[in-house]
């Protein structure tokens, strides 16, 4: 069935996306990434917005670590596969089907921690949205957000590989690619500090060469970037 944006399409592939945690390498790789940095920022006070919280992977996750935690996805499939998920002890966490332009009205109170996974490249209005999401982040408050890596070898052929063959086929929705330094200018523009990046989701044999070298920019596929809002 053809879909006409990335919610449809991740909504068509919710239990499938959901399930390449348990034995996709790449989202092995993106989990004990995204977890390590996820207990650097936690505390058992703060309040957590998981931004296209997808499959709610990290939303339960953090809602071990923190005292609340909302989850946010424009797609209705995904928040309903969070429902069937969600353990009937965890009176701390939440999903709501919404998208960013609405993040004031569903998520009620500011948070001190936001979560934002590979969601930015979809969004037709990349800075509108980032302005969207630091308006909920408490003075102090973090945010951590990942998106594809553009500097990557594979991310520059990307787009020639979709033209002649129609794959990768969710890059059909992809409206932003970014270097790490264009998204962190971005976000220093926001009122943010950044505090620390790192780049992963590997690419098998190029990854081993340039990390040996100190330039994993142009084999790693996503990077990461965590800020802080100024006071």
């Amino acid at each position: 069935m053809k879909t006409e944006n990335a919610v449809e399409w991740h909504s068509q592939n919710a239990a499938g996306f959901d399930n390449k945690y348990n034995h996709s390498r790449d989202f092995i790789e993106r989990f004990e990434t995204w977890t390590r940095v996820i207990d650097r920022y936690s505390d058992p006070q703060f309040r957590v917005l998981d931004v296209g919280c997808g499959s709610g992977v990290f939303s339960f996750y953090a809602a071990e670590r923190n005292a609340s935690v909302v989850g946010v996805d424009g797609s209705r499939e995904m928040i309903e596969l969070c429902g069937r998920k969600k353990p009937h002890n965890a009176g701390n966490l939440s999903f709501v089907s919404a998208d960013i332009a609405s993040l004031s009205d569903t998520a009620k109170t500011k948070a001190n921690l936001i979560l934002c996974s590979s969601v930015l490249e979809y969004l037709d209005d990349l800075d509108g949205s980032l302005h969207a999401i630091v308006a909920m982040l408490e003075r102090n408050g973090v945010v951590i957000f990942s998106m594809p890596n553009r500097t990557s070898i594979f991310r520059s052929v990307e787009p020639i590989l979709y033209r002649f063959s129609g794959r990768p086929r969710y890059y059909r929705y992809v409206k932003n690619t970014l270097t790490l330094n264009e998204l962190s200018s971005k976000l220093t523009a926001c009122g943010l500090d950044i505090l620390e990046s790192a780049y992963f989701a590997r690419t098998p044999i190029l990854s081993s060469l340039f990390h040996v070298l100190g330039a994993p920019q142009f084999s790693d596929n996503l990077f990461l970037v965590v800020a802080r809002k100024r006071e």
